[in-house]
């Protein structure tokens, strides 16, 4: 594994005039200059209702449990990656859609050169890395239990995935996609109900506070260099990268959609994207994550495009 640190410069300004200066220049600044908290936010997604009318109305028609999903942070340069890589999808293939994979390519065994020409990183999942408590590949989130700076090891995914499995959720999700070949727009419409008590009539508790919504789309079947140590040689020049972070609609925090839920509050947030024609859309999953105010996955849903 490969471990990064980071560090922080700190500058202390006495003289009074040094700190007029900077106020001024501040004031300045923030009053010529939009402010963008999330850099990552794609904000040409507002749904075009003009175009398209009005969105579907999306309903759930029954409670399903809690879903998973678990982030890979993963890199072209670490030659244990593809390891964790197959154990991330063997859990997706072996819980009946219950669970989703997120491959991150981010670190220092994520940079370019030229055996490894490829940048797979996004600001997305570079944002992801740096919420990490301790940096390494290949390490992963589950769910961003507790904290999404807590991180487990390839080899305690699959138990952890279980914990997850078994627990009651607050929120039931539904996503529906309408793709637009002409004007090459995705319109994505996410839907989420909340409930108190699950089938068995036992009480679910539902996080009080903000409640945000992310959406990341992810891209299946890309080739390139990959390090392998399992393989001779381990320099792999066709590489499959699956479930591989592209993008985001709403950057790496997502967007508060709700605060304070009870039982019966619902939600329904609808984008038109315009699509980058470098990811392939038959190959690609969009992510729905809904988040309580600690960042920690409440829920979880993915859909492919053309499903």
């Amino acid at each position: 594994m490969y471990f990064t640190g980071a560090g922080a410069d700190f500058f202390i300004f006495y003289e009074m005039r040094l700190v007029y200066l900077l106020i001024v220049s501040t004031y300045l600044f923030f009053t010529s200059c939009d402010v963008i908290d999330d850099p990552t936010i794609k904000f040409e997604v507002e749904y075009n209702e003009e175009v398209y009318g009005p969105p579907p109305v999306l309903t759930v028609t029954e409670q399903t449990g809690k879903n998973v999903l678990v982030e890979d942070f993963t890199a072209h340069q670490c030659g244990n990656c593809p390891q964790a890589a197959i154990i991330a999808e063997e859990l997706v293939e072996n819980n009946g859609g219950k669970v989703f994979a997120l491959a991150i390519h981010a670190g220092n065994l994520a940079v370019t050169n030229e055996e490894y020409p490829t940048d797979w990183t996004c600001d997305e999942g570079n944002a992801f890395w740096d919420q990490l408590e301790f940096q390494a590949n290949p390490l992963g989130r589950v769910n961003r239990m507790d904290d999404p700076g807590d991180y487990f090891s390839p080899e305690e995914w699959s138990d952890l995935v279980s914990l997850e499995l078994e627990k009651s959720t607050s929120i039931e999700l539904a996503i529906e996609t309408e793709w637009d070949s002409n004007g090459k727009n995705l319109n994505i419409h996410v839907y989420g109900e909340y409930f108190s008590s699950d089938n068995n009539g036992d009480p679910i508790f539902i996080p009080s506070g903000e409640h945000r919504l992310s959406i990341l789309i992810s891209e299946s079947h890309l080739n390139g260099d990959q390090l392998d140590y399992s393989q001779d040689p381990e320099h792999v020049v066709n590489y499959e990268f699956n479930h591989l972070l592209r993008t985001s609609l709403t950057g790496h925090e997502g967007l508060i959609v709700i605060s304070n839920p009870v039982s019966g509050d619902s939600f329904q947030s609808d984008f038109t994207f315009s699509w980058d024609n470098n990811f392939n859309i038959n190959n690609c999953e969009i992510i729905a994550i809904v988040s309580d105010e600690n960042g920690s996955i409440i829920n979880c849903l993915g859909h492919y495009v053309f499903e």
